[in-house]
């Protein structure tokens, strides 16, 4: 597979809070910041941040603003050109047409390759969440079986484009998951054995920021 066809979501709306009550998160600059530059290193084509709050998208405007400015490209080049890759959307409907129309247009342009069917080339969703979801979903893939999907364009991958959906707040609203095509299971720890007692074994509350940057390891880094 391509690996400009893999795109990374941060959704900040729909979310639930600590409570349980569907909320609409904030951005913060380093998840901008740290984010894109993990996209960057591991390939992805783009990186939006879906928000739907006009303060928000204006926060977010004048940050990435300033780094396209001549000033800040000569200064830190590296961190100009990941936030290149940096887009901001209201809606994940949004995100998800926008990715249909460049994988249309990418096909359209290639000399070499007919138009595959429209079905082919609609994005599939894939969500990792630090929660039990099995209520929810019948199965959760591992990391090793994604990446093989990923690698071979197997079903029900078959070469469409992935859209990789991360979460803010304490998750994704149920509202949500009907879009969702996979689930990835949970980050987690080695398991306890009797020389590495652990007495905070539930404890599982990674940073969005850390938790993309080890799950797009597993997906496209280098194998150790």
């Amino acid at each position: 597979m391509n690996p400009n066809s893999i795109y990374l979501v941060l959704l900040h709306s729909p979310m639930v809070d600590k409570k349980g009550l569907e909320v609409t998160t904030a951005v913060t600059n380093m998840d901008i910041h740290d984010i894109s530059r993990s996209c960057r290193t591991y390939g992805i084509s783009r990186y939006y941040i879906v928000n739907p709050e006009p303060e928000q998208e204006k926060l977010v405007g004048a940050i990435l603003g300033h780094w396209k400015q001549d000033l800040s490209k000569v200064y830190h080049p590296d961190r100009a050109e990941a936030l290149d890759i940096v887009e901001y959307k209201r809606t994940f409907e949004e995100v998800y047409n926008e990715v249909t129309e460049l994988e249309l247009q990418a096909q359209s342009a290639h000399p070499d390759s007919a138009v595959r069917p429209h079905r082919e080339i609609l994005p599939l969703v894939v969500m990792p969440d630090a929660r039990d979801l099995s209520a929810y979903f019948q199965k959760a893939l591992s990391y090793e079986e994604l990446r093989e999907l990923i690698e071979t364009g197997g079903s029900p991958l078959n070469q469409r484009p992935v859209i990789l959906v991360f979460g803010t707040g304490w998750g994704i609203s149920p509202h949500f998951f009907p879009k969702v095509d996979l689930l990835l299971k949970p980050l987690r720890k080695e398991k306890n054995n009797a020389k590495k007692p652990n007495i905070q074994k539930d404890y599982n509350h990674l940073s969005v920021r850390s938790a993309v940057a080890i799950i797009l390891d597993r997906l496209f880094g280098e194998r150790r």
